[in-house]
């Protein structure tokens, strides 16, 4: 059977059981029940399997070029949606704007609605505009031309006509809920459930009985209905029980500013065409511009982290921590230099990586099933070591001035107690410390404010820093493993867990989002209620995100809506502190190789920067193509460490860096120059010295990472 065959075939069996359903129908039902979603498609029953291999056997490339009248977008499979030519994209959140302007005074109001088909991709521009000046002009009018009653019921009867004039251009509006005591009023009110009904059979009065293009669904802010919940407007709010794709436009706002609206004119204006109507949403960027803010803030960390390293070696301020553990290591080893090494002091990085791993699992566990005790003893850790990390970054930084080797910089306050010890502590300290304590303490109390996400981000960002510039990982082959195992474990708890809970959600996600429900209907929608309702954040018990993330607010032109006294927050896209640390450690090892040139270490710890930076830009692409949560280490891993393993091929540097090289501490020099000068006095010593002496500190390499 041909192309042209199997299309005639298709809709002769289509037409013959549904006459109305147009090709546009028959391939966006095909797609939905491709994907599973027959909701909008359920009545076609039997057609079902012949739905499914219609979409599967035609390409719908050439159904377009074959129909192109029939066909008034053009449908194409992409991203688990379907896009129109002439319509807009899909909204981040069912908000709009509505202007209401008296033709005749000029007075206007505008006003923010939530647009019920936000999800669907064929909006057309002559529902929802890009801009007031391009919104198709509409007129308010109601149900009756005889008073300003919103209610359905009753409804007129067959004498009863209501199309006295062309209405095919009015916004009609009407009750959201719709109770009462008469017979009409009944049926959307006889049992807890009835009242799913309503929106729908609102809806399709305004289209039998007017003809109209719009329908305004007026909302009682905080009503409890039926089922006990209030009634609100948010961000995602839409009516689940409402056939979106074969409903005229609707769009819901609160009463009270309906009511301002409706005071801008008279009925007898409105009748006559007085009060218009437009409705618009400003076309956002051609991206996100938070994931551009979360790459900034991430490429901050690691280049100030890695930089900073550079400079402490470069001025010996690391001198001091590496040789306190080579002391501790050669005295060891002076104590037992015959012995063979333990299993401990042989394996010491593996079984620190081991410890880390398990540790981190037990974190996520612990998380997973005890959460709100958990999320809130990392704020209070965040409180300290935050603070820690702030007044580490500034007493830092200042220390790079002139003035920090003054008199007055370094002034001790000699009346504090010191219990028998050295008064150690500056006003300078001082200073700084209550400073970063003052900014961590505001963030605990204020963390459920829209905008604590600002404070949270700084203290983050400092504590990535100051992590970044004081740990050292011993060699490149430790740093690998390391990161090996963690891509290993961001991508089974991202991607394998969500196989085994009962909600299906990942208990990486769960653990830091506190997001439960992850499985989304045929729009996209997540935070559903029992019985499918959009749930408000207000009635919901929202938890916590865990702080160990650094939040941007998606840069949505309709952030202004947002009534946060429902919406609670904005929504935000997310990073990890572990997507930034993990891969920083190999940029600031990069910049702190021992046994490199200045200018090797630089070349290393900018490549590694660049592979940073392209490693986010995937995980970016990876978020957006795919719409699920990415575990961003599977992404940053590879693009992090494979361009240095390279770079130190093409430089025959690879043994080198892999195995890294130890700095030297001023005992080990002297006991080799004392050699040196043995061999060179005695032919017999220099006989025995032809040999390499065994560098007493040459086990250091395998030891963790040294806090700087």
């Amino acid at each position: 059977m041909s192309k042209d065959e199997q299309i005639e075939y298709y809709r002769f069996k289509i037409n013959e059981h549904f006459p109305d359903l147009n090709p546009i129908d028959f391939a966006v039902c095909g797609y939905l029940t491709q994907l599973g979603s027959t909701k909008n498609c359920s009545s076609l029953g039997s057609l079902k399997v012949a739905l499914k291999k219609a979409w599967d056997d035609l390409d719908v490339n050439y159904l377009r070029a074959s129909y192109p009248k029939r066909l008034m977008a053009v449908i194409k499979a992409k991203g688990g949606r379907f896009t129109s030519a002439d319509g807009r994209a899909p909204f981040r959140t069912s908000y709009v704007f509505m202007t209401a302007e008296n033709r005749k005074t000029n007075e206007k109001v505008q006003t923010c609605v939530n647009y019920q088909q936000f999800h669907l991709a064929n909006t057309p521009k002559s529902i929802v505009a890009e801009s007031y000046e391009t919104a198709e002009p509409r007129h308010l009018k109601y149900w009756s031309e005889l008073s300003r009653s919103t209610r359905l019921c009753p409804l007129p009867d067959s004498t009863h006509s209501l199309l006295d004039s062309d209405r095919s251009n009015d916004v009609v509006p009407m009750d959201y809920r719709i109770d009462g005591g008469d017979l009409c009023s009944h049926q959307f009110t006889h049992n807890d459930t009835a009242f799913r009904k309503a929106a729908q059979a609102t809806v399709n009065a305004v289209k039998k009985y007017l003809n109209a293009s719009t329908a305004l669904l007026i909302m009682d802010k905080k009503r409890r209905f039926v089922q006990g919940w209030s009634d609100y407007l948010f961000a995602d709010f839409y009516d689940p029980n409402m056939d979106n794709i074969n409903s005229i436009p609707t769009f819901y706002m609160y009463r009270t500013e309906f009511d301002k609206i409706s005071q801008l004119a008279t009925l007898d204006e409105m009748n006559r065409d007085g009060l218009e109507i437009r409705f618009f949403r400003p076309r956002g960027p051609p991206f996100d511009y938070s994931i551009v803010a979360i790459w900034l803030i991430a490429m901050t960390c690691v280049t100030v982290g890695g930089f900073w390293a550079n400079h402490r070696m470069r001025n010996g301020k690391d001198l001091h921590a590496l040789l306190a553990l080579n002391r501790d290591q050669s005295e060891t080893e002076r104590e037992g230099e015959d012995a063979s090494p333990s299993f401990a002091t042989k394996h010491a990085n593996a079984i620190s990586i081991v410890m880390m791993m398990v540790a981190l699992c037990a974190v996520l566990m612990l998380g997973y099933f005890f959460r709100p005790v958990l999320v809130f003893i990392f704020n209070i850790l965040l409180v300290f070591f935050g603070a820690a990390s702030i007044n580490g970054c500034i007493r830092g930084f200042l220390s790079n001035f002139s003035f920090s080797e003054h008199r007055w910089y370094n002034a001790k306050i000699e009346w504090l107690p010191t219990f028998g010890g050295k008064h150690e502590y500056t006003y300078t300290s001082a200073a700084t410390v209550l400073f970063s304590l003052s900014v961590c303490t505001t963030w605990f109390f204020l963390r459920r404010n829209p905008y604590a996400f600002v404070l949270l981000d700084l203290i983050n960002m400092a504590l990535c820093v100051h992590v970044l510039k004081c740990l050292r990982l011993p060699s490149l082959k430790w740093i690998s493993i390391l990161m090996l195992c963690m891509f290993l474990y961001d991508a089974f708890m991202v991607f394998g867990t969500a196989q085994f809970t009962s909600n299906g959600c990942s208990v990486m996600l769960e653990v830091a989002t506190g997001t439960s429900n992850c499985k989304t209907d045929r729009n996209g929608q997540k935070a559903v209620g029992e019985n499918g309702y959009p749930v408000p954040p207000v009635e919901f018990p929202s938890p916590e995100k865990f702080p160990m993330l650094f939040q941007v607010p998606h840069w949505d032109p309709m952030n202004e809506c947002l009534d946060f006294d429902v919406d609670l927050g904005f929504q935000t896209t997310i990073l990890g502190l572990g997507d930034i640390v993990m891969p920083g450690y190999l940029v600031a090892h990069c910049f702190t190789m021992h046994g490199f040139s200045e200018g090797a270490r630089i070349l290393y710890g900018t490549i590694s920067i660049g592979g940073y930076g392209i490693g986010l830009i995937v995980t970016f692409i990876a978020l957006s193509l795919m719409g699920i949560a990415q575990p961003a280490l599977i992404y940053l891993v590879p693009c992090t460490l494979l361009p240095i393993i390279l770079l130190s091929i093409c430089r025959g540097e690879f043994r080198k860096i892999w195995d890294g090289e130890v700095m030297e501490t001023e005992h080990e020099r002297s006991r080799k120059e004392m050699l040196r000068k043995i061999s060179s006095e005695s032919p017999t010593s220099s006989q025995e010295g032809d040999e390499t002496p065994q560098n007493p500190f040459s086990h250091s390499t395998t030891n963790g990472p040294a806090n700087v």
